[in-house]
């Protein structure tokens, strides 16, 4: 039981990384990732919105995707009943 939970952990620790880079790529390639200082104060809010928005997106995306590929390595591993 250990081991289960540490394997847990260690992968929300990893979701939690990954999803960072992931939210970001996805403002990128909305083009609102800019250097320009010129976004206003209420621009500024909706850009930090949208990425908190993309973050749990791609949180709970990374975890599907986790869960999914156990399920089917579950089912590609039971022996097949005749």
């Amino acid at each position: 039981m250990k081991v289960f939970f540490a394997r847990e952990f260690l992968w929300l620790l990893i979701t939690i990384v990954l999803a960072v880079p992931i939210a970001f790529f996805w403002l990128t390639g909305l083009d609102i990732v800019t250097d320009d200082p010129s976004f206003g104060e209420e621009e500024k809010i909706f850009v930090m919105e949208l990425f908190l928005v993309a973050y749990a997106v791609s949180f709970l995306g990374i975890y599907l995707i986790r869960m999914v590929v156990a399920a089917v390595k579950t089912l590609a591993l039971t022996p097949a009943e005749e």
